[in-house]
């Protein structure tokens, strides 16, 4: 369990990881170093503002890292008006978060202060309760990591809100939607260290999972719910969710349906560490995917099987052929 007053290093370590680690290498191997001024001058060639934006921003993490301090300085600029040219509120407040999350780890408090704002300032023109709900989970992260645990708390509960307020296209309540929203909300409450918070989250996501009378649907929910489980340390609750969405799959009469939701319910078991559990579900699956009747359907579920077979991790012993 993350302790309220250690949440703060989880989350800046958590949130940070990502920028460190997204283009981390400036070459490619045996070839010398690119300049930061030749990977600005690559970035800047990218049509989308929001990928420009979150170029520029990795860059500038590194350059700061690297004690270029002016050349971050002028490339965190540049990210900043890559952010205002995107056009998409959605786009625009994430374009936001990252800055702010990379001025924030850098101590930078002033300018990571004023990315939030202009974050949430694009957060209040989407116009959907759904990626406003999504979009403030995150927010809401970045306020945790600049210590501003009221603010945070303030901002998950608003998202919350938003998910008890989802439709589907029929006007009708979305449950599905609101359990899965849930789920990540859980995780949100987890990441600053509101334990009880978090259980009551999932609690909620998992009891309207449990009302969702279609088979491949409740089968992803519960499977997002477990990986979420374990994500918050609750890992003994997890692996009877798990097991919950791996007899819900069973249940799916249509085989490549069924078979997709197995291969699912496998990359989750994956992420989870689940690397044993996951190749038998997938064993399970390719048998599955074999029993479609439509040759092309059976082919191409056959081949997304197999891939998922070569490429998630093997058990600890295990050769990567096996």
């Amino acid at each position: 369990m993350i302790r309220p007053r250690s949440a703060l290093f989880f989350l800046r370590a958590t949130l940070l990881l990502a920028l460190a680690g997204c283009g981390g290498r400036s070459s490619e191997s045996g070839k010398p170093p690119v300049s930061y001024r030749d990977q600005v001058a690559a970035a800047q060639k990218e049509p989308i503002p929001e990928v420009r934006a979150k170029k520029l921003i990795r860059i500038a993490y590194r350059q700061a890292k690297a004690q270029d301090e002016f050349g971050a300085e002028d490339t965190f600029d540049l990210a900043a008006k890559a952010c205002r040219q995107t056009e998409d509120p959605s786009s625009r407040a994430r374009a936001f978060a990252l800055l702010a999350q990379a001025q924030a780890g850098l101590g930078n408090n002033t300018p990571a202060q004023r990315a939030l704002d202009s974050a949430m300032k694009a957060a209040g023109l989407i116009k959907e309760p759904e990626p406003l709900a999504r979009t403030l989970a995150k927010l809401a992260e970045v306020q945790g990591a600049q210590n501003d645990r009221a603010g945070a708390l303030q901002t998950l509960k608003s998202a919350e809100e938003l998910a008890g307020r989802l439709k589907d296209p029929d006007g009708n309540d979305d449950v599905f939607g609101r359990s899965l929203l849930l789920s990540t909300l859980a995780g949100s409450y987890h990441k600053l260290g509101e334990a009880s918070e978090a259980s009551r989250a999932i609690a909620a996501a998992l009891e309207l999972a449990k009302s969702v009378d279609d088979d491949l649907r409740q089968c992803e929910l519960l499977g997002t719910i477990a990986a979420t489980q374990h994500e918050t340390a609750s890992k003994d609750t997890a692996e009877h969710t798990f097991a919950a969405a791996l007899e819900t799959a069973r249940q799916i009469e249509t085989a490549h349906k069924k078979a997709y939701a197995l291969a699912d319910l496998a990359e989750k078991l994956s992420q989870c560490d689940s690397h044993a559990k996951a190749h038998e579900v997938l064993d399970e699956a390719d048998l599955v995917a074999h029993q479609i009747p439509e040759a092309d359907l059976q082919q191409q579920t056959v081949q997304k099987v197999r891939s998922l077979m070569g490429t998630l991790p093997k058990p600890k012993g295990q050769h990567p052929l096996q």
